[in-house]
């Protein structure tokens, strides 16, 4: 039989092959597990292609996976991302003015790039037309949820409440929280009220909050983040399995030689500053004030600076205590600072949780209050309430996190534990086992 060929993807299908198609959407924090999972499961002997935004072609691309476009592509402005990662209304956005209008055309590209696949495996919450293509088509489906609160456990504190007080009490009682979820539940459906038209027209049965019960595969859901962040619940979906965090690290993940000769510095303590994928598109003034905070304590600083943040100016050129860089593999990067300043993405919380360094996490918008919620709670993280704190906030923060001996041991003492999870193995298992059964 001769190979076939995906036009899109230019990945050749050989006979005996199984073909896995990997949905996701949002930032490179959403879509590197699914890299992790793609070339895996491509050394294991499958057909792999990704569908996800045309923004992330390049990367998958450079992964070596196939790639089929799916809808909607982000802007690439600083009015889309301010509203994107707002603190407040940013889950509203991405629901009601992003994701849920372009469900359509999400179906149309899923469908089509899933047709003669033999298993979809799909980001939850996010890729909202992987439950209706599952249930239209057949196709066998396993969702994966990349952090814990989304899970929306109500037998955890709810994070993402805006109201200060009802956070506390829903995490006092499993009962006043599933009260309080319930008015959260109705109060968002209007959010992805084309999505439930949408199911609804194409005459599927399910009814359940696309954002919620709704994003789980009834099938298999895997639990993509590490058991340090969060274990399974009673209200978990009974198909869960917990697998731990896919990570991904490009082949060509070396270290410029500038950059090495920085980190090979022992003159002054490092501090790595940086706010991830998501969170870089809107930092305002964080990198200025960041480095002000390193040099007030006599640090070095590295500055991570992606997205539109790589274009930000200071007002004089970096001193030679500190070094700035679009992109840097975290886990090279990592294990040489005294202290790592982040935003709280989940990812990078288990890469710094890797690294044995205590962390200061400074949340933007989304799960990433959520996560520095745990980190805090683990005891290796201060948790920096402001989302625009100044030098000297940041200063007190770096202080706290590199003085407090408790919260240096017990970061070490997580490192070892975290290092030991195999998070892209044991997910790549449990899709090995899906396609056995299919």
């Amino acid at each position: 039989m001769a190979p076939a060929v995906d036009p899109e993807g230019g990945v050749a299908m050989t006979a005996g092959q199984r073909h896995i198609v990997l949905a996701t959407t949002g930032s490179l924090g959403d879509l590197h597990p699914f890299l992790a999972l793609g070339c895996e499961l491509q050394r294991r002997g499958h057909r792999v292609t990704v569908a996800t935004s045309a923004l992330h072609q390049p990367h998958v691309a450079q992964a070596g996976l196939g790639f089929r476009h799916m809808r909607p592509d982000p802007e690439n402005t600083p009015a889309f991302h301010a509203k994107y990662m707002h603190p407040k209304s940013g889950g509203q956005f991405v629901y009601q003015d992003y994701l849920g209008p372009a469900i359509r055309t999400s179906y149309n590209d899923l469908a089509q790039a899933t047709r003669g696949a033999d298993l979809l495996v799909s980001q939850s919450l996010m890729a909202l037309a992987a439950p209706l293509v599952a249930a239209k088509t057949g196709i066998r489906w396993v969702s994966a949820v990349l952090q814990p609160m989304s899970f929306f456990s109500v037998h955890e504190r709810p994070n993402y409440l805006p109201v200060p007080l009802l956070p506390w009490l829903c995490g006092r009682s499993p009962e006043f929280h599933s009260r309080v979820f319930h008015y959260v539940k109705k109060h968002t459906e209007e959010w992805v009220k084309p999505v439930i038209d949408f199911r609804q027209e194409l005459g599927i049965a399910r009814q359940e909050h696309p954002m919620y019960e709704g994003q789980h595969s009834p099938d298999c859901v895997m639990a993509m983040f590490s058991p340090l962040l969060g274990g399974p619940q009673p209200d978990w979906p009974a198909s869960a399995v917990q697998t731990g965090t896919a990570l991904y690290l490009p082949e060509n993940a070396s270290l410029p030689a500038d950059l090495q000769d920085f980190l090979g510095r022992k003159s002054r303590p490092l501090a790595v500053f940086t706010l991830s994928s998501a969170s870089s598109n809107d930092a305002g003034d964080f990198y200025q004030q960041s480095l002000k905070a390193a040099g007030s304590l006599g640090m070095r600083a590295l500055l991570v600076m992606g997205g539109l943040a790589a274009s930000a100016a200071f007002d004089a050129p970096l001193p030679d205590w500190a070094f700035r860089i679009d992109y840097a593999p975290f886990e090279r990067i990592f294990p040489h600072a005294a202290v790592i300043v982040h935003s709280g993405g989940v990812a990078t919380s288990f890469k710094a949780l890797q690294s044995g360094k205590p962390q200061v996490v400074v949340p933007h918008a989304h799960d990433q209050f959520d996560n520095a919620m745990r980190l805090s709670r683990l005891g290796t993280a201060v948790f920096v309430r402001e989302r625009r704190p100044g030098h000297a906030t940041l200063r007190r923060a770096l202080q706290k996190a590199m003085t407090t001996a408790a919260m240096r041991d017990r970061a070490v003492a997580l490192a070892d534990s975290s290092r030991a999870e195999h998070g892209v193995k044991r997910a790549c298992d449990v899709i090995e086992e899906r396609l056995h059964h299919a």
